[in-house]
This record gives structure tokens, sequence and C-alpha cells, in this order.
């Protein structure tokens, strides 16, 4: 293992965005969504308005840094990557100054990415400079693995990490939710997988679909930010999706507005679940520091606006939800205060040696040292 010391004194780099508040640069990201909700969708759409001169790209009602743009299929993988080159042309359509150079579409010839694809990929990335890369899905990107185990889960995310470290760009994961339970809102249960994956993440997003007689029959769309490093996290936007067909009924152009959600989807959107969400954010983002219940408390009361019973009952659940991966220890003191520390660790069992040597700056790292899936 090796250790870097940080020189506290030298200036701190500004984080910068590709979307303001939403994808920051240098870092992993994730869109979830269970299938045939619009990940491909929304995904081409900012890819293809990230093609448009300078000024005139905007996603979600923010503007959007130029840059060329590398998209990775492999969930519809065709030969010829057709639910891709379809919404880039409706987009296309709808906005016709952009550029279909700026992006380039890769399909793996084989069954996943393998590392030495992953090495070609980072090539490519540093000949075209790109500023953002797509990876969809990462559940065929990686198909040997099983992302529900912290070890294999962790290998794939990071190698992502030390992609975008030194590329610079946002590597954005397009996944998949997984199936709600009964009295389960869709989203609930996050990202589909080991929370192993969403902890090396600067930013994680969640995308549903509004029940069409909510909204009077549109097609609205739900996107929130679950978890968010460098930025504000835990609310919900709308997104209204318009396709405009040609007279023999095909779509031919999409346009994405940003809209109200109903009054329906916000007393869904619950404070107790802002609350849960914060404390998962707060142990996530400080993996190994003791936290004690009174801090878990106060980032329940203040991310939900919350009382201090629901901020309790958020704090049990969230402490629920990642189980094992969390440290219970009580300190020697009057009343016997308990702390929590969350080890993603604690999930592993008969950890390979080459997982046992990430903790040295995956940045400064050789790509290929973790390329071990």
């Amino acid at each position: 293992m090796a250790l870097k010391t940080i020189d506290l004194t030298a200036q701190l780099r500004r984080i910068e965005f590709l979307v303001p508040g939403l994808f920051p640069l240098g870092y992993v990201s994730f869109l979830a969504a269970r299938e045939g909700v619009g990940k491909t969708l929304l995904s081409a759409a900012l890819a293809w308005q990230m093609t448009r001169p300078d000024g005139r790209g905007e996603f979600l009602g923010q503007p959007v840094k130029r840059g060329h743009v590398i998209y990775l299929n492999t969930d519809a993988a065709d030969g010829e990557a057709r639910s891709v080159r379809f919404w880039l042309e409706q987009h296309k359509a709808a906005y016709p100054d952009g550029d279909m150079d700026g992006v380039t579409v890769l399909e793996s010839t084989g069954a996943g990415l393998t590392p030495e694809e992953l090495e070609q990929l980072l090539t490519l990335a540093r000949e075209k400079e790109a500023v953002c890369i797509i990876i969809d899905s990462f559940m065929a990107t990686f198909p040997g693995l099983d992302s529900n185990k912290l070890d294999q889960a962790m290998r794939p995310m990071l190698a992502l990490r030390a992609f975008a470290a030194q590329t610079g760009a946002v590597v954005i994961v397009i996944d998949h939710l997984p199936k709600k339970a009964a009295n389960e809102r869709e989203g609930d249960r996050g990202v589909m997988g080991s929370t192993g994956k969403t902890a090396q993440a600067r930013s994680v997003h969640l995308l549903t679909r509004v029940p069409p007689k909510e909204v009077e029959g549109r097609e609205v769309l739900r996107w929130e930010v679950r978890k968010n490093s460098f930025a504000k996290s835990g609310y919900a936007l709308g997104i209204e999706v318009d396709r405009i067909e040609d007279e023999d009924g095909r779509v031919s152009a999409v346009h994405l507005e940003v809209c109200d959600l109903p009054a329906e989807e916000d007393t869904r959107d619950t404070r107790g679940d802002r609350a849960k969400a914060a404390v998962l954010s707060l142990l996530i983002d400080k993996p190994g520091q003791p936290l004690t219940h009174a801090e878990l408390l106060a980032t329940a009361i203040k991310g939900g606006n919350v009382k201090e019973r629901s901020a309790k009952q958020a704090v049990k659940e969230a402490l629920g939800t990642l189980g094992a991966q969390v440290e219970i220890m009580q300190l020697p003191k009057r009343g016997a205060p308990r702390v929590y520390t969350y080890r993603p660790e604690f999930a592993l069992e008969d950890m390979p040696p080459i997982a046992q040597d990430v903790p040295a700056p995956v940045a400064s790292r050789p790509l290929e040292e973790v390329l071990t899936w």
C-alpha cells in the first residue's frame, strides 16, 4: 500500500460540472431506471446537446459544456447501435445545429467489456479529448460479475474511477433499478446491486415514470438526484417528453422540457424518504469515519425537515439498508453512546488479494493495475 501526504496549503482545485449541479467532471456518476423508462432517451439527449455550438446546449434547464462524447452501447448491442442512433436522430431533428461528428458510438464485439477493451477506450478518450463517456449499461458491460457481491462490484468501479480521474471526463454509468416490492415506490432501494457501486460514484440519479393518470395523460419522467457529493441532493424534478410524429405516425423528433411534478408525486416523495437518503449519503460519503447517533439524527432532521421521532425512524431504516456494512460500537462514556462507521469491506468474504491493494490513490495508479474483473 502506498500513502500520499496531501499539501493542505495548496490551492484546492475547483470542482467543475458537465451540467451544473448534476455531473462533476473527473468522476463517475450513475443514472438508473427500470427497463423502458427512458435511460437511453435521456443519455442520448445529453450527448446531442454537448455537440451543439457553445452557449446553445442545455439539459434539464441547465447549460451543458460542449465537448466530445463517447457512447459505449452494450445494453442493446446489435452491430449497428440502432437504439442509440434512433434517439440521436430524434434529438437532431429537434435541434439541427448539433454535429454527429461530436459523438463516437461504440459496441463491444464480445460479451461485455474486457480489461483490454477498457484500455482501448481510455486511449480513444485521450485522443478525442472526450468530456463525457456514457457506459450503457453496467450489467451488460460487466456481465460476468455478481454486482450484489461487493468485492466483484468494486473491481470495475475502481477501474472506472481511475478512468474518470485520468481523463478528467465525466463517466456516466447507466444502470438498472431493482423490481419494487409490495408497498414500495419505484427506486426506494436505489441502484441494483451492492452499495459499493454507488459509493464509488460522486453523483447518483434515478429515473422513474410518473403514472399518466396523474399528469393528464402526458409522458412525464421523475428525475431524482439521490446523491451528489459536490452539490445539492435529495430533490426531484419532472421532465415532460414531447414526441413529434410525422404523417405516418412515426416519431420524427423529441423535445424534453422541465416541468412540475404532480401534487400526488410530491406527497409520495416524503420527508421521511429525504431524511433517510441524507443519512445514507452521510455514511457512504465518509467510509471509515465514526459518526455518533446524534450526528445521524441531526442529518436526518435537516435533510428531511422532520421532527426527532421521524428522524429516528429514518436513521433506523438507513442503518437497516446498509446492514452488515455498518460497524456499531459503544463508547465508554455515560449512557454508553453508540457510534456508527460505514465499512463496505465488512460485506466481503475471502477478499481476493488484488482488491486488498486498492487503498492507494486511484488517480495516481496505472489503469491496468485495477483492471481485474
